[in-house]
């Protein structure tokens, strides 16, 4: 049965989106329905079965009701890096290494912010301690729509630029810094991050933005055969060769007002040669949107949209290694998708439903 709020939004404005608690099958029909891997179904057809994708096609198997929705379906978003509601918990200001800090547990589900986020499409987030530390701890990986952790111990957040140094507090310089991490790595002992990011069992992400700072990254990486990816990085693009022998990905920090262009070469320039990458979105100190806009700055650039819309959707879940549940509508993947009003790479176009785990957690009229 559906709920009074929901039966009451539907009387006023017809057209899209039942909600599951309806049925525990339900399709929708959109114009076009965005894979997330490069292919788009015209007039498809989203078929949801206890909150996975059951099918994607041109009909609905037999039985099944299919309503028509105003607009396009893609997967939900995946933001690569927030802090969203964890106040000081995810900072740590006397200790640069503390590599067992687990993040989930600064994750507040009922912080109002995720709103916003939600709003803007985006379904999952990956948490992450702040850039001032070495070894800042166990990123986890979010559903903030339905207040649930989908990944603890995601990746091991190292920092490896200017801001993990201190005057007052080791290290002082990158050489003490490198030399600290040479240290943790060698004496790691089993089962540590350290050692299960030796082992390729954890993926890394790794705070780099300048190119020397990168290539120190890249080399430390490929020493200690870490998998995983550089976060910052804004000239990436001249640094593709290095990255493609080091099997890393990229993740760009959102653009502000007025920035230069180097992210939107660099996004191009990594589409060209193979080497993934994703946008975090930083909605703390950015806004809910700066993921999408730099996304769509990059388009603006010369990027094509179906790889702007996988940066967001399958390029980043291939990232965090949950891309068999995660980042494409493809049949037995959790139904994380929204509904926009046009292209969903587009900032002229709006989220009018956004759903996560095949449950509609935001409706939008206008």
């Amino acid at each position: 049965m559906l709920t009074l709020p929901i039966l009451i939004a539907a009387l006023a404005h017809p057209g899209p989106a039942p909600s599951p608690a309806a049925a525990d099958v339900f399709a929708l029909r959109a114009s076009k329905v965005h894979i997330g891997n490069g292919q788009v179904v015209e007039g498809g057809v989203l078929v949801i079965e206890d909150g996975v994708v059951r099918a994607v096609g041109e009909a609905a198997p037999e039985g099944v009701t299919v309503t028509d929705v105003d607009g396009e379906i893609a997967p939900g978003f995946i933001a690569m890096r927030d802090a969203t509601g964890a106040g000081s918990e995810n900072n740590e200001t006397t200790r640069k290494f503390t590599p067992t800090a687990d993040i989930s547990l600064a994750f507040d589900a009922k912080h109002p912010a995720w709103a916003h986020l939600v709003s803007q499409g985006i379904t999952t987030v990956v948490m992450t301690p702040g850039a001032s530390r070495v070894a800042g701890g166990l990123d986890a990986i979010v559903s903030p729509a339905l207040g649930e952790v989908v990944k603890r111990k995601a990746a091991l957040h190292l920092g490896m630029s200017s801001r993990s140094l201190s005057s007052f507090t080791e290290p002082t310089s990158y050489a003490g810094l490198f030399g600290h991490l040479e240290k943790h790595f060698a004496d790691a002992s089993e089962g540590s991050p350290f050692a299960e990011a030796k082992a390729g069992s954890l993926r890394v992400m790794m705070e780099a933005y300048t190119k020397s700072e990168v290539a120190r990254a890249i080399h430390f990486a490929t020493g200690h055969g870490l998998n995983g990816a550089i976060v910052g990085a804004p000239e990436a693009g001249e640094q593709v060769e290095l990255l493609k022998s080091a099997k890393l990905g990229v993740v760009f920090e959102p653009l502000v007002a007025g920035a230069a262009g180097d992210v939107v070469d660099s996004s191009i320039a990594l589409r060209k040669a193979g080497v993934p990458f994703a946008f975090a979105s930083d909605a703390s100190s950015r806004g809910a949107a700066a993921m999408r806009m730099t996304a769509a700055a990059c388009m603006r650039g010369g990027l094509d949209a179906h790889a702007a819309l996988a940066a967001m959707t399958k390029s980043a879940a291939d990232m965090l290694g949950v891309s068999s549940t995660h980042g494409t509508l493809e049949a037995g993947k959790v139904a994380d998708f929204v509904v926009w009003s046009g292209a969903p790479t587009e900032l002229t176009s709006h989220a009018s439903h956004v759903y996560a785990g095949g449950k509609l957690v935001h409706q939008t009229h206008r």
